[in-house]
């Protein structure tokens, strides 16, 4: 059954131009007192209400207004549309507005979008100079329903219509198609998303999409029934496991096909796409996906931009743009997306890192937890994970390394289950291997699928918790990290981290028998959750390890220490922190995940930190010490959100960059070592009384002295 268009879009113009100004209102707001202003034509009207109504239904169906308990708001498209009405003369469509229609249109997301297309198609098959009732019958006839009874609806629908495709742009004054309505016609690739989970590497080999046509209740579900919807040449997204792995083009349209997948959780009578698939060289992670983008598309996102249980939706034009213009692996793939009605949002609607500091640190002064005035160390923090999910933190026992881990973990709060986001996992000296973090196949045990069943320990519990919410962070803190070889337990880790390939298998829990199983038995391993972030802490004495340069280059790494002076009496054990707002904690882990931060949002005096870097490249190269390309990304990435977060002091930035970039790679004999760092030296004084990087200076003095005194010297004290 077609939708019905009530009035000329045009005719709603002044009500869109109000509701711009009021944000929110009933119609009885919009049309204030004097509702003849609102119309066209002259009053007296009857019913003024209902003919407002009609016209903000009609925008509704065109994806230009939503309405939300009893009050109307534009949506962006809307917002775009209304700002385009003249007030002069607001009794016309203009050639934006028209642009904006087009679009909601040719997206599918409006909800007159298919009976436009079926309404061109009939106007593309008549004949030169048809008139409104032969639109109208045509209309009725391919509606297939009684909803039209009279000569007088023909032809009233069929103005209608016109006046809906002259308005969009797709035909001109004599009804003929313009070059837009040919296009249009022509069918834009449309993109759809699709959640597959489990289902993914089998419908990934076998080159397919399917879905059931009922549940088991015997009921159509609209997210299946969108298999029909598919056309050849369409793009698909493929969501599974907290990322999208894969786009595909599909090949051939959905057709009747029994159950392929070998799993009696579903129906046997389904519908199958064939496509083509292309898995990405690197997964995109959900939280990379700006979360005001993911709230504006809708489904396949909840309210708050996490995932839905569907399966397949189509996305608008406004949410393919943004993964365009942010994703150029996904770009080379999705099909271009009119100017028109791309989403006006920016960057400031979201949390950004001054918002998350502020909040972090208030949370960390409520639990008790106090650092020396000016040490900068809760910003650095912060800054260092959201430039690296990885940091070391090393120091005298005591002085609040774990604590500090603790109270952001704190922050992330807890998930639906009201499990904390973060865990402190004890480093046991007798860890000699991978599987003391990630688990391990168990082949004394058996499952009733028979598929392989895993040994799982709570920190690989903690990552696979963390990969099935990835809107959220997650914080794992390896206490002690040193007490075993981090080498040889944490290879996998730090491969994962860097390459962003698969690590680890793909389980799931299996309630009935209480144990984790692999998901699939010719699944692949799955990548490292982009929103996991790993904290280790260190102590040096004769009872540890050293670590090896290979994991220093790959953290952020903190020097905790405690003057005589900051000895306080009065101190008490911190408490735990409050958690953060949901919206806050969720945009750490988007903002962790933007690897183009730094690009968009650059320190103020990034040319000056490059400088700076390249000379202390050149220092650590006459030992072979030198730093490769990751660390100055690194860097920059620091110190582009350590000025976000509202502090862009250059020299702050440097020198604390410095120390936990660059002089964790400075060790060795006390001949090779001791020229660099007095040439390191002489770039933290500058050429002033002062050391221009105080910070590092007090620590390179300190290393030289320790050079001196044993022959030998690294960056842990």
């Amino acid at each position: 059954m077609l939708n019905i268009p009530t009035l000329k879009i045009s005719y709603g113009n002044l009500l869109f131009a109000r509701l711009r100004e009021l944000g929110s209102a009933t119609t009885e707001e919009l049309l204030g007192d004097d509702p003849a202003q609102r119309f066209k034509s002259e009053g007296p009207f009857e019913n003024p209400e209902r003919r407002a109504r009609d016209c903000l239904r009609f925008a509704r169906m065109l994806d230009l207004v939503v309405e939300t308990e009893r009050n109307w708001q534009l949506t962006t498209s809307g917002i775009t549309y209304a700002e385009q009405v003249d007030l002069s003369n607001p009794w016309i469509v203009n050639q934006v507005q028209a642009d904006v229609l087009r679009d909601r249109l040719s997206g599918g997301s409006a909800e007159l979008a298919e009976d436009v297309r079926i309404a061109l198609r009939i106007v593309g098959d008549m004949t030169a100079g048809w008139s409104n009732d032969e639109l109208g019958r045509a209309l009725a006839e391919r509606s297939d329903s009684d909803q039209w009874q009279s000569d007088r609806t023909f032809e009233s629908q069929g103005a209608r219509y016109r006046e809906l495709l002259r308005d969009s742009g797709l035909i001109d004054r004599s009804g003929e198609l313009t070059e837009q309505g040919v296009t249009f016609l022509g069918r834009q690739a449309s993109v759809w998303w699709v959640n597959q989970g489990a289902t993914y590497a089998k419908e990934r080999d076998g080159g397919f999409l399917w879905a059931p046509m009922v549940n088991k209740a015997g009921r159509p579900l609209y997210h299946w029934d969108t298999m029909d919807e598919v056309r050849e040449g369409d793009v698909v997204l493929h969501y599974s496991n907290g990322s999208l792995r894969a786009v595909s083009h599909v090949s051939a349209a959905a057709k009747p096909a029994p159950n392929p997948l070998g799993d009696e959780t579903w129906e046997e009578a389904g519908r199958l796409v064939e496509t083509q698939y292309q898995e990405l060289n690197e997964p995109v992670a959900l939280a990379a996906i700006d979360e005001g983008a993911r709230i504006r598309q809708g489904s396949p996102f909840t309210t708050a931009g996490s995932v839905q249980q569907v399966y397949l939706v189509r996305l608008q034009g406004d949410f393919v743009n943004e993964l365009t213009q942010r994703f150029p692996e996904l770009a080379a793939h999705l099909p271009s997306v009119p100017a028109a009605a791309r989403s006006n949002a920016t960057p400031s609607e979201a949390p950004q890192p001054d918002d998350l500091f502020r909040d972090f640190a208030n949370a960390v002064n409520a639990s008790g937890l106090r650092f020396p005035a000016g040490s900068n160390l809760v910003r650095s923090f912060l800054s260092s994970l959201l430039a690296k999910p990885f940091a070391i933190l090393t120091g005298l026992a005591g002085s609040g390394k774990t604590q500090l881990a603790m109270r952001l973990g704190e922050w992330f709060g807890t998930d639906e289950h009201g499990r904390h986001r973060h865990v402190v996992v004890p480093v046991r000296p007798d860890w000699t291997g991978p599987e003391s973090i990630f688990g391990y196949e168990d082949a004394l045990r058996t499952s009733a699928s028979g598929a392989p069943v895993w040994f799982v320990p709570e920190a690989f519990e903690f990552v696979l918790r963390a990969s099935n919410d990835p809107g959220h962070p997650y914080m794992l803190i390896l206490d002690e990290m040193n007490l075993a070889h981090v080498e040889r337990y944490f290879s996998d880790f730090l491969s994962g981290v860097e390459s962003r390939r698969p690590v680890l298998p793909d389980l799931v829990f299996d309630q009935p028998s209480r144990q984790w199983v692999l998901r699939d038995a010719e699944a692949q391993r799955l990548p490292l959750p982009r929103n996991l972030f790993v904290v280790g802490t260190v102590n040096v004495d004769e009872t540890t390890y050293m670590f090896s340069p290979k994991v220093l280059d790959r953290a952020f790494t903190f020097e905790f220490r405690v003057t005589s002076d900051e000895l306080d009496a009065e101190l008490q054990r911190p408490i735990a922190a409050p958690a953060g707002e949901d919206q806050r904690v969720r945009a750490f882990a988007s903002l962790a995940e933007r690897d183009d931060f730094q690009r968009e949002r650059p320190h103020p005096a990034r040319d000056e930190i490059v400088s700076t870097l390249q000379a202390a490249h050149t220092i650590l190269a006459g030992a072979n010490q030198e730093f490769g390309h990751r660390t100055l990304y690194e860097i920059l990435r620091f110190c582009a959100f350590y000025a976000a977060t509202g502090d862009a002091d250059v020299h702050t930035a440097l020198d604390l960059a410095i120390m936990q970039k660059v002089l964790p790679k400075v060790h060795g004999s006390r001949r090779r070592v001791e020229p660099v760092l007095s040439a390191l030296d002489a770039l933290a004084m500058g050429a002033g009384p002062a050391p221009r990087l105080p910070v590092t200076h007090h620590k390179i003095v300190r290393m030289v002295e320790s050079a001196r005194a044993n022959q030998f010297v690294s960056f842990a004290e």
